[in-house]
């Protein structure tokens, strides 16, 4: 039983890292597409390449936003498969309603755990990126 516990905590912490990895290349992507200024003129005289720049970073943006989105949800489901599956091989292996008891309340915690990562970084990543006015 203490081996599938460590074996989901390392699996927690894997995903972590990668959910971390992902926030910030989403992030980071959004940083440097929106490097290059203000898109829009300061003096109204915004011109037809201006607002086509501006369009394209907005979908650049936009998409690197849905991606890390995506890999949010992704990791949360990885999560709770990862723990729904360790639940059912530890129930395969209890014999005494305290293992199986056990096992629950891992699965319940691990995914727990997954639901507050999944939150903070779904925080971190923030809005979605406005549209630019014409």
């Amino acid at each position: 039983m203490p081996g599938n516990l460590w074996a989901m905590k390392q699996w927690v912490v894997r995903a972590m890292v990668t959910l971390g990895l992902v926030a910030s290349l989403g992030l980071g992507t959004t940083a440097v597409a929106s490097a290059g200024g203000n898109p829009s003129s300061k003096d109204n005289g915004t011109t037809t390449g201006d607002t086509t720049l501006a369009q394209k970073i907005y979908h650049q943006q936009l998409s690197a936003y849905h991606a890390s989105r995506n890999a949010i949800e992704s990791t949360f489901r990885a999560s709770v498969n990862a723990a729904t599956a360790t639940y059912k091989q530890a129930l395969l292996t209890a014999t005494t309603s305290a293992e199986r008891s056990t096992a629950e309340q891992n699965k319940v915690t691990a995914v727990i755990e997954a639901a507050q990562i999944r939150s903070a970084a779904l925080t971190a990543l923030g809005h979605a990126p406005t549209a630019p006015t014409s």
